[in-house]
């Protein structure tokens, strides 16, 4: 073996292992006491001092310490353990740790208004002790093996999953995380042997004390600006993949947007002649003049399961109208209507069917709670195919069947049982007023009142109120000083669009103990079907519409309209009740004259025909976009990572070259050489054929200067088989021939710009052992 070779592998001076231990001892403890901090900071209530639960994690952790300056210590990490054991037994650890994660539900059904189930279980304070007690152990435990093994990794892991426990358990906690990242940047500024310099000692207390600046200026309660972002990339993700909705979804301040876009919306084609309210959107809990679907809260507590028993009992909310009419024994069911929806610029996230809504015969969609249907697939869908059975009826006529009361068969028994339960939960969330808005309905709605006989007659109440009270715009003036809209609406403007004639209705039936819910969507007048399904009718952003759904007992959800010249006169109505509710199929009318006549005529005249082959360059061109936008959001998260990981081994190939000796740093970069000149396409090695490959390197690489080559081999030569360090300037001159190699100072196409900057760095990878 060479001398060289043996002076290499020469055992290294022995040094003074307790600065490197008491550095560890420190980052251990910081490392714990930020988890401990944050853990803390998630508990409802107070169950163990702070002081004591730190005082415990200490004495973990300098008893690893202990251990690793005396081998024959070793086993004092067991000393915590059997302490925590003595003084609790561990019987309360499980039932303390049960309530631990209870308290984080809670955080989040509060704060998200979900209603995740909790555990079953009754600890007590002692129990909860118990379970800190034992978990601050295992912090210092863990934080210790984390330190001691420099597992800069695992670090980052282990604060990452803190500080996504605290932000969705609502418990942020600034301190906790100045702790937490102070030992991690200590971690990364530390050597080989666990220790650190004295620059590194600065670097860490001046990374620690802008961390604590921040603590100090973030606000642990508010973060609007984190959530607003978060909401905006969530939307613009939800735009890029479904393309963008024109309906306000519930914003009554929004409530311009609904006739704002004149493009077409969607194509229908349906075997019945009659009018449809194709929902796209629902609304069941009113907030700051915004209609939001119920928060999962509601299906928590006592209706947890609800919906999934509903379904076992082959019972949805979403077909009931249809379920009613089948289970009918009257004779007088109407016949089944297929209609086939594509759809063009509307969103393609939502599926818009009618509350009479039977079955989705093409496409596959997934329910929203009771509210509303999704396309299932990646870009929502394109089109789809559903049945609906409805009469010709409004449906404030509708009158439930005397065997709702009295089933006839099992079949009706086993509806009536679902509906009643799905009835109590409708009662429950969906008849609740706003309360500042309560007074006011009363007032408007209910003063000079006479006594009602049911939905009809509060219902032809309501729209008379609003007919009197209100006008019909498409100019919504919108509210100052963040006014309610529906009270601007009916004390000051009294004027709006159906978004306003929907929300208020909702409210005003809502005051009579109605259940009730906003809806929104497409409205189709009979007179836009054409015979048969060979032509499609088309729906513009002018079709646009919005209106309220009631829940008539032993029916389901039925849309009431009271938006003015979308409904009949109360004499209409009345002539009505006498007459058969039947509709005849659109391919065998002979006349276009049919009870089923337009309520109302559509503003800005009669939609663009348009050819199907226009339509279906259209949609691909929209889906193209579509596919687009989210291979280019892919290809930036994706060159983010890249540089985020280019970064963090370039800062480890040059701690690892500050640690390696002259000779192995001239080792290191030798293997460096070959590997660039390998993805240049040039083979070469040391020593073979220098000459050649120099000419072809010159040809290649017009940087490089003819002969620059054979000098660096020589000079790699000198220490490889010499053992000779180079002198600094012969050291420099090899760095200049790798910045000549890694191409930042030529012209270069995309393909090997990208190889070299993201190949390579399996080169900064490479280590001399």
């Amino acid at each position: 073996m060479k001398q060289s070779e043996i002076l290499r592998y020469q055992p290294a001076e022995k040094t003074n292992p307790y600065p490197a231990v008491a550095w560890t001892l420190l980052l251990a403890v910081l490392l714990s006491g930020g988890a401990l901090l944050a853990m803390e900071h998630l508990w409802a209530t107070e169950v163990l001092s702070l002081m004591r639960v730190f005082a415990i994690a200490i004495v973990t952790v300098v008893c690893c310490a202990a251990g690793k300056c005396n081998r024959r210590l070793s086993f004092l990490w067991i000393v915590p353990l059997l302490f925590v054991f003595i003084t609790t037994g561990f019987r309360g650890c499980p039932s303390g740790g049960m309530a631990w994660i209870n308290d984080m539900l809670s955080r989040w059904n509060s704060l998200h208004e979900d209603g995740l189930a909790l555990f079953s279980c009754n600890a007590s304070l002692r129990d909860r002790a118990a379970f800190a007690s034992l978990m601050a152990v295992l912090m210092g435990l863990l934080a210790w093996q984390i330190a001691a093994g420099r597992r800069l990794y695992c670090g980052s892991a282990f604060c990452l999953f803190w500080l996504i426990l605290s932000l969705l358990g609502g418990g942020f906690f600034p301190p906790a995380f100045v702790l937490l990242l102070t030992s991690v940047f200590g971690m990364m500024l530390s050597d080989h042997a666990q220790g650190i310099s004295g620059r590194g000692m600065v670097w860490c207390g001046g990374i620690a004390i802008v961390l604590c600046l921040c603590a100090v200026l973030l606000s642990n309660t508010e973060m609007a600006s984190v959530d607003a972002l978060r909401q905006n990339i969530a939307q613009d993700v939800h735009d890029m993949r479904y393309g963008a909705d024109v309906l306000p979804e519930g914003e009554l301040n929004h409530a311009n947007r609904l006739h704002e876009s004149k493009e077409d919306m969607l194509q229908i084609r349906a075997e019945q002649q009659k009018m449809l309210y194709l929902r796209g959107y629902v609304g069941g809990k009113y907030e700051n003049g915004v209609w939001s679907p119920l928060p999962d809260s509601a299906y928590g507590g006592e209706n947890i399961g609800m919906l999934e028993w509903l379904k076992q009992q082959n019972f949805a909310p979403f077909t009931q109208a249809s379920e009613y009419y089948r289970f009918s024994d009257s004779g007088q069911t109407p016949e089944d209507n297929r209609v086939r929806i594509t759809v063009n610029g509307a969103s393609r996230d939502s599926i818009y069917a009618p509350a009479s809504l039977e079955k989705l015969t093409d496409g596959r969609a997934k329910a929203q709670q009771d509210g509303t249907l999704r396309g299932r697939g990646f870009f929502g869908l394109q089109s789809y195919t559903l049945t609906e059975v409805s009469g010709l009826r409004p449906s404030e006529l509708m009158v439930a069947e005397d065997w709702v009361n009295a089933p006839r068969n099992e079949a009706q028994a086993r509806y009536v049982a679902a509906e009643a339960v799905y009835r109590k939960f409708v009662y429950e969330n969906y008849t609740a007023v706003d309360e500042k808005l309560l007074p006011l309905l009363n007032r408007i709605f209910k003063e000079g009142e006479t006594e009602n006989d049911g939905i009809y007659s509060v219902v032809s109440h309501i729209r008379e109120v609003l007919k009197a009270q209100a006008s019909y715009t498409e100019a919504v003036s919108i509210p100052h000083n963040e006014e309610d809209p529906i009270r601007y609406f009916l004390t000051a403007s009294h004027k709006g669009n159906a978004v306003l004639y929907a929300a208020t209705a909702v409210q005003a039936l809502r005051a009579y103990g109605i259940p009730a819910r906003y809806a929104e969507g497409y409205y189709l007048p009979a007179s836009k079907i054409k015979a048969g399904m060979s032509e499609a009718a088309v729906l513009t952003g002018e079709n646009a519409h919005a209106w309220a759904e009631v829940y008539f007992d032993g029916i389901g959800w039925l849309p009431i309209d009271v938006t003015p010249g979308y409904y009949f006169d109360t004499v209409a109505l009345q002539q009505m009740v006498g007459l058969p509710d039947t509709v005849r199929k659109t391919a065998a009318l002979e006349d276009t004259n049919t009870n089923a006549d337009d309520i109302v005529v559509p503003t800005g005249g009669e939609a663009r025909n348009h050819s199907d082959a226009l339509h279906k360059i259209k949609n691909a061109a929209v889906i193209g976009l579509g596919v687009l936008g989210v291979l280019v959001l892919l290809a930036t998260l994706l060159l983010c990572l890249l540089e985020l990981l280019r970064m963090v081994l370039l800062w480890r190939e040059r701690k690892c070259c500050q640690r390696f000796t002259p000779r192995e740093r001239i080792f290191h970069k030798k293997d460096k050489l070959f590997r660039l000149l390998a993805l240049w396409g040039v083979d070469a090695a040391l020593g073979w054929e220098a000459e050649k490959t120099d000419r072809a390197l010159t040809l290649r690489l017009p940087a490089v200067s003819k002969g620059e080559y054979q000098r660096i081999c020589s000079l790699l030569e000198k220490t490889v088989y010499g053992g000779i360090v180079l002198e600094p300037f012969e050291e420099r001159a090899l760095d200049r021939f790798l910045y000549h190699l890694t191409g930042q100072d030529m012209k270069k196409s995309l393909g090997m710009w990208l190889k070299l900057r993201y190949a390579c760095l399996k080169i900064c990878l490479k280590k001399r052992k």
